[in-house]
């Protein structure tokens, strides 16, 4: 018996070593390029309902595409499209969508999502002569993340057991819209989603340094052990110190997932966190969150061990539990 048991484990590592060795589909020159469209001033801060965002989908939904991600449906393609209303205006959106099925019969069923939101604010009071907010950190890196895991993950000699769907929002800026929408738009049953792995902010690496990056929401889960133990073998890790307020939990699309508001008390639902390699929320929201501040080399590396993270839960049992009661204890406050 236990030789049976070794030889899996050794095959599992055989093929990620594989895949770490012959297949890197995504350089940092490649994250640098496609931040720089997205985040260019060209773009005008990609603000929702503007021509721009519909340009940023477009080059999303491309990415997809040569990618070879199988799209939402044949109708829409990679697109999901919603309307909401922003200050009694009608704001037409798109969510970008793509899917790779899992490969085990049984686990394809279930659902991991990788997202990210590629929205931002626009064009602003001017500050020292500049009124583009680029929004490069927030949130074109999340935004390249998934197109690249997309990549990766797509070209892995691996294949994922679990389903996997890559999902680019629109709307986060103005209330999570996006996600929201999706929510109650899913192509899937809400309970065969198994975890969301939210994007935010992986450009930045000076604050909490090279090869780290922290979890939202650890506060309230057990998900950052599995995270750490599984680290052991990288060479990334879970930062355990850092200054980011425990409600940036709730600050991005994953909450959207994580929370459930229907009845008196937001009650923890699905689980969802998103990875963020920042301690700096000081150029959030400003016009100096430009493209050339970011770290392109430590997003490169930061793909790479993503890829083989996802290869890894999309197999594991992903028993993933909440502590409701740290989070009634946080909402107090």
């Amino acid at each position: 018996m236990k030789q049976l048991f070794i030889l899996p484990i050794l095959a599992c590592v055989f093929t990620t070593w594989i895949y770490a060795q012959d297949n890197q589909p995504v350089t940092a020159s490649d994250l640098k390029t496609w931040c720089f469209y997205l985040a260019n001033d060209e773009m005008k801060g990609r603000k929702n309902g503007s021509p721009e965002m519909k340009k940023a989908a477009d080059f999303i939904a491309e990415s997809f595409g040569k990618a070879g991600l199988k799209p939402l449906s044949a109708e829409a393609g990679y697109f999901q499209e919603y309307v909401t209303n922003r200050n009694k205006i009608d704001i037409t959106e798109r969510n970008v969508i793509g899917m790779i099925e899992g490969s085990d019969p049984v686990l394809k069923k279930e659902w991991i999502i990788l997202s990210a939101h590629f929205d931002h604010i626009g064009i602003g009071k001017p500050i020292d002569g500049d009124s583009i907010f680029n929004g490069a950190d927030d949130n074109a890196t999340g935004t390249i993340t998934v197109m690249a895991l997309a990549k990766t993950l797509q070209s892995s000699i691996t294949r994922p057991k679990r389903s996997i769907l890559f999902v680019a929002y629109s709307g986060e800026e103005i209330g999570m819209q996006g996600s929201k929408w999706f929510k109650g738009h899913a192509p899937m049953p809400l309970d065969q989603i198994k975890l969301n792995l939210n994007f935010e902010m992986e450009g930045e690496s000076a604050t909490l340094g090279k090869n780290i990056y922290l979890l939202t929401g650890h506060q309230f889960t057990d998900f950052g052990d599995l995270l750490d133990e599984y680290n052991k073998k990288t060479n990334w890790v879970r930062a355990k110190k850092f200054k980011s307020p425990p409600w940036v939990f709730m600050a991005s699309d994953n909450a959207t997932f994580a929370i459930n508001r229907a009845g008196e008390k937001p009650v923890l639902s699905i689980p969802a966190f998103s990875i963020v390699t920042t301690d700096d929320m000081n150029f959030i929201h400003k016009v100096t969150d430009e493209p050339d501040r970011m770290d392109y080399e430590n997003m490169a590396s930061l793909v790479s061990y993503l890829t083989n993270l996802v290869l890894f839960l999309s197999a594991d049992p992903l028993d993933i539990h909440w502590n409701q009661e740290a989070f009634d204890n946080f909402n107090k406050h």
